[in-house]
């Protein structure tokens, strides 16, 4: 939802600009969505499985590490492209375009650097958790700002 909600008022103003940020950044989130939903799916049969063989179990974690790290890469396209998109329409302020930018960039460090973080997960691997802390407070101001235009509108509307 807050993806097409933010696609919805970024679209004008990408077409008026020439530009797709905005669904770039739906894109990230399609594709997010869909990769998280098979991290859920491995983590479902890691739980009930009744498998002895351990070559099978190493392959379900090998498979949730492997999906894991694109959800990472897909989550930094998405607000890759909402920042932009968001700061060109002057929806979001700079620092809320900044930190997104910012914790795509750690996301997608992680991501790079995924190999080494599923062999150990030491510095490295926090990495990705920061990005993802710095993502939360992103999601939130940004549905923030979102949830704030939309009542803005409806009060015109009324006026």
């Amino acid at each position: 939802m807050f993806g097409a909600g933010a696609v919805s008022v970024l679209w004008r103003s990408d077409r008026a600009q020439g530009t797709a940020w905005s669904l770039v950044g739906f894109a990230g989130v399609i594709l997010q969505n869909i990769t998280f939903t098979g991290v859920m799916a491995t983590r479902l049969a890691l739980a009930s499985t009744t498998a002895q063989d351990s070559d099978t179990i190493a392959g379900l974690w090998a498979l949730h590490d492997a999906l894991f790290v694109f959800n990472g890469t897909f989550l930094a396209l998405a607000m890759t492209g909402l920042s932009v998109s968001g700061r060109r329409a002057g929806l979001i302020h700079r620092w809320l375009g900044g930190i997104g930018l910012l914790a795509a960039a750690l996301q997608f460090g992680s991501a790079v650097l995924g190999p080494l973080v599923i062999d150990d997960p030491g510095p490295v691997g926090l990495l990705g958790l920061v990005g993802w802390l710095i993502w939360v407070v992103w999601i939130v101001a940004y549905g923030l700002t979102l949830i704030r235009l939309t009542s803005v509108a409806r009060s015109a509307e009324t006026a």
